[in-house]
């Protein structure tokens, strides 16, 4: 592998010639905490949800990674035991790479190495945005960062708005915010009656970008 990564190098090529390939359904889960942590996941197509589970069961999303994105990379860097639940929204294809097969490619290629602390970078100022909207933030402006956010990363422009590229369900959306399913649903039909918004039972058309965006940094 040394000296034969050019500076376009993704996860998607970095393993596909290492890889295992297997296929996971929606809801399907692929660790959970405390299982032994030994792999590394590249999402090939679908849409994985990393979530942090509490003892009583309630979960806070931590981070969805698409196609091109990797999980389960906290064993490159001593991880033993997985810490958070990683559970397919969508129907998925993975590549699965032991630790050790990856930890020797990337050992031997520096642009590689670089590629996955660019990755760690981003992974943790998710997760310190997260952190500030559960610190900072109420509902509805938590609610309406993370609409944006899935908006600019799965939007798709229709005659009614901007929809949100993939199906979500009220609990799932609530897990994002760190909310109770029906406070999420009482923030959403607010936004509807309001006319920022269109929804169905896994369906969010954005209608009203600016009214979302005031209601993000607005605090009720």
């Amino acid at each position: 592998m040394k000296g034969t990564v050019n500076q376009d190098i993704t996860f998607e090529l970095l393993v596909q010639e290492i890889a295992d390939t297997m296929q996971v359904e929606r809801g399907d889960t692929i660790y959970q905490p405390g299982s032994v942590s030994s792999t590394v996941y590249v999402v090939k197509d679908g849409r994985i949800k990393l979530a942090y589970l509490d003892e009583s069961g309630k979960k806070l999303t931590l981070a969805m990674v698409s196609a091109g994105g990797i999980f389960g990379e906290m064993c490159l860097v001593g991880e033993k035991h997985r810490r958070h639940l990683a559970t397919a929204i969508e129907d998925s294809l993975l590549y699965s790479v032991p630790r050790q097969t990856l930890s020797h490619v990337m050992g031997d290629d520096p642009q590689a190495l670089r590629l996955l602390l660019g990755h760690f970078a981003d992974r943790l100022r998710e997760f310190e945005e997260t952190l500030e909207d559960l610190a900072f933030r109420d509902i509805q402006a938590r609610l309406s960062r993370q609409l944006l956010k899935l908006s600019d990363e799965y939007g798709v422009k229709t005659d009614e708005g901007i929809l949100i590229g993939f199906q979500l369900t009220h609990k799932e959306l609530a897990d994002m915010i760190g909310s109770a399913r029906e406070n999420t649903t009482l923030a959403l039909n607010r936004f509807a009656r309001e006319g920022i918004l269109d929804k169905s039972r896994y369906r969010i058309v954005i209608k009203n970008e600016k009214g979302l965006r005031a209601k993000m940094v607005a605090q009720n």
